[in-house]
């Protein structure tokens, strides 16, 4: 069924819109705002329809979920069942809750060894819940290995510097403790659509004499949908990857997510090809995965959950390589990570020293020397950058920068690494201890010096020596996701119940209005008191969903008296709100036409 497309508006900013037709007085297509009042928003709402129009009313109370089941997992259980309902009520622990539209949940940031009751009652779309579905779980920790690095993110300031550096395309990413129902894990959240966030281990990965020459562990609920997972195993110091671009003698394990599949491959330069073992479904939005990247002397193993998955014949020819781990998807899209190891040789992170920001200029000739300030405790310093560009030659030009008056040349990270326009570029430059050092503003000021239309899209400083006295990064405030409403869809539909195309005109007379209230998956909602309906700023109707308890989502049908409507172009503008005066009310606009 074709929809309408729709404006919502959420505080007075518009959240998402799809083209939006304004009733005012200058006719149509002029912006759509909304005005805030400093009256607090109602968390309760009586029922209200105006003449001629009929409104949706509650049923029988919904059925219970059926077949509930309770998976244990280190601090988490994730909950499956059936049924049809709009919404479900989760419950667990301490009066915990959570509202969900899909029969699938993971409950994490629990503690191991001990049982706990989960409940699930199935919400309709007025708000009235079933006798709950019972059912007992209890978190396991997983019996690990002996990991040469293991990571579970559960300390309040994670990501720990000492181990971990964030990368991304200017602040298109976030790396943060999370908290509350995403407790003791590391939540990366993406603010660009498709530019990834990459954690990048100090720790080098380190191969060892065997036949399994390494392995190397992500627990993590990522990709999500419409979105990809990488594990890239890089041997050259290097702090992201361009796309597919990667450098020479690499291994990366793709997970992408898309039309409801799930691809795995392992990826190399040479394009050495993936055996599938076994398709993977779609996976569930917001439940944890394990995927492992074995690499043996006879070629890769991928490992979904303990049971190999894909498999190739590449065999690196390292011995030593960076490791990254990477999430890209839609704008907003965020990944829960419970656990990175590596089950390979010994190795250690070299000391982390704290360093200042680093601000890059580029420019043809490098500036006059300024007022500056040496950093204390510092012998020098590795520079890493990624470079994008647009330049058509080849092979890369050379490289330098200045770096309080002192210019040193930029090298690729890696020999052979691809110069190609639209893809970042790895370079890296080692400051000596004379040009570490900083401006009134307390910034490492780097010129890169080339004639080239350049962006550095990354910078990474690591600093040598003992402390600089800089403190380090502020702990990231712990990640909490904004509960939100339902999004709205609405349909107009002709007297007899069929569809009106996008553009017609309804006869004047009576209309039909389907509206759909819908969550996504693996994203808790906020209560809904419930909901009005006006029709060019008159209000025709007033829908509670909150007789039983916070409602969620649903489907509702009006039907609309037209017929003292002029003809021309008319709005339907449906308002949520919620059962917390902290929630925010939204608003989303139906425009529709009527015949003359």
């Amino acid at each position: 069924m074709r929809r309408r497309r729709i404006a919502l508006i959420a505080a007075g900013v518009v959240l998402f819109a799809g083209v939006i037709a304004a009733l005012r007085s200058t006719g149509i297509g002029e912006p759509v705002t909304a005005t805030s009042t400093s009256a607090p928003p109602p968390t309760s709402l009586a029922p209200y329809a105006a003449e001629g129009v009929l409104v949706p009313t509650a049923g029988p109370l919904p059925e219970s979920p059926r077949g509930l089941t309770v998976t244990s997992g280190p601090r988490r259980l994730q909950l499956r069942w059936s049924g049809d309902a709009p919404g479900y009520e989760v419950r667990w622990g301490d009066g915990r809750s959570r509202l969900i539209t899909e029969p699938v949940t993971q409950i994490d940031g629990l503690e191991d060894e001990r049982m706990y009751e989960v409940q699930v009652s199935a919400v309709d779309g007025f708000g009235q819940r079933s006798a709950p579905a019972k059912a007992t779980g209890t978190p396991h920790a997983s019996p690990d290995r002996d990991y040469a690095l293991e990571d579970r993110f559960d300390q309040p300031d994670a990501p720990d510097p000492r181990r971990w550096r964030l990368a991304s395309r200017g602040n298109c990413a976030r790396a943060t403790p999370g908290r509350d129902d995403d407790g003791r894990r590391l939540v990366l959240g993406n603010n660009c659509a498709a530019a990834p966030a990459t954690l990048r281990s100090r720790t080098p990965f380190v191969l060892r004499d065997a036949d399994e020459l390494g392995r190397f562990v992500v627990d993590t609920d990522a990709p999500g949908g419409d979105g990809e997972l990488m594990l890239d195993l890089v041997p050259g110091p290097v702090s992201l990857v361009s796309g597919d671009a990667l450098p020479p003698d690499s291994v990366r394990l793709r997970v992408a997510t898309g039309a409801g599949a799930t691809s795995v491959q392992v990826v190399v330069p040479a394009g050495t090809p993936t055996s599938v073992v076994r398709p993977l479904p779609a996976l569930e939005t917001g439940i944890s995965h394990r995927w492992e990247l074995v690499l043996r002397r006879d070629g890769v193993r991928v490992l979904f959950d303990g049971d190999v998955v894909a498999t190739s014949p590449a065999v690196p020819a390292w011995r030593e390589a960076t490791a990254l781990v990477s999430v890209a998807g839609p704008t907003g899209q965020r990944a829960a990570v419970d656990l990175i190891a590596f089950d390979a040789a010994a190795a250690t992170a070299p000391p982390w020293v704290p360093g200042p920001q680093v601000e890059v200029l580029v420019a043809v000739e490098a500036p006059a020397a300024a007022a500056s300030t040496p950093l204390p405790g510092v012998t020098g310093g590795q520079l890493r950058m990624a470079l994008l560009h647009t330049d058509a030659s080849p092979e890369a030009p050379r490289f330098s920068v200045s770096v309080a008056g002192v210019v040193v040349p930029l090298r690729a990270a890696m020999d052979g690494a691809p110069w190609r326009a639209g893809v970042a570029y790895p370079v890296v430059a080692d400051l000596p201890a004379e040009a570490l050092r900083v401006g009134p503003s307390g910034k490492l000021a780097v010129t890169l010096l080339t004639g080239l239309r350049v962006q550095a899209t990354h910078v990474d400083l690591e600093l040598s020596g003992s402390s600089t006295g800089t403190p380090g990064p502020a702990p990231a405030p712990p990640h909490a996701d904004e509960p939100e409403l339902a999004r709205v869809n609405g349909t107009v539909l002709d007297a007899s119940g069929r569809t009106v195309p996008e553009g017609a005109a309804v006869q004047r007379g009576r209309m039909v209005f389907d509206l759909a209230l819908e969550g996504r998956p693996g994203v808790a909602l906020a209560g809904l008191a419930g909901f009005s309906v006006r029709v060019d700023d008159d209000r025709v109707a007033v829908v509670p969903t909150a007789a039983g308890g916070p409602g969620i989502a649903g489907k509702y049908r009006f039907a609309l008296n037209t017929g003292g409507l002029s003809p021309g172009p008319h709005m339907i503008e449906v308002r949520l709100f919620g059962t917390s005066a902290e929630t925010r009310p939204t608003s989303a606009y139906i425009p529709f036409f009527v015949g003359r």
